[in-house]
């Protein structure tokens, strides 16, 4: 089994100021929503091979802090460019490749990324046109297959999921 957890990254600030978007940082609201994803993901004991990571500052940001108690310093990071550049083209080939390139001894693969491509990826998995990432948004998905090539082919289940700011 091969599984895919998705996150986007926690509120950004700073929108309507001539700072370049790929340089924006996290708001300071998103403090509440981190300290509860925290708690979560601890909870969920989340476990991964790899993860990958836009290089803009606030996925960096939400990654460092969401996996400060998880002991994230035992995982690959893979930090990359063309993550936050393709989000905004929303090429889903580039994306699905990412998977195709993993090692097929690693099982969990976790990818830090920005909407409108986070939702985007979420309802090409689930076939779900209702379903949304907020901030903070997590989701796991679980493929039956034993190799990261046949991903996109393989049944699905959405084991988890969850939009931090509609928690009530």
């Amino acid at each position: 089994m091969k599984t895919i957890i998705l996150v986007r990254h926690a509120k950004s600030g700073f929108k309507n100021t001539p700072m370049i978007d790929f340089d924006r940082p996290l708001s300071e609201k998103w403090n509440n929503e981190v300290i509860f994803m925290q708690k979560l993901l601890k909870k969920l004991d989340i476990k991964s091979d790899i993860i990958f990571c836009s290089d803009a500052k606030r996925t960096r940001e939400t990654l460092e802090w969401l996996w400060e108690q998880l002991d994230a310093e035992n995982y690959k990071i893979v930090y990359d460019k063309w993550i936050y550049d393709f989000h905004m083209d929303e090429k889903l080939d580039y994306y699905l490749n990412l998977f195709t390139k993993i090692e097929n001894k690693k099982d969990v693969a976790i990818i830090v990324w920005h909407n409108p491509f986070i939702t985007r990826l979420l309802r090409y998995f689930t076939k779900n046109e209702n379903l949304g990432m907020d901030t903070l948004g997590v989701a796991i998905i679980d493929f039956e297959t034993k190799s990261w090539a046949d991903v996109e082919a393989m049944r699905w289940e959405l084991n988890f999921f969850i939009n931090p700011n509609k928690k009530s």
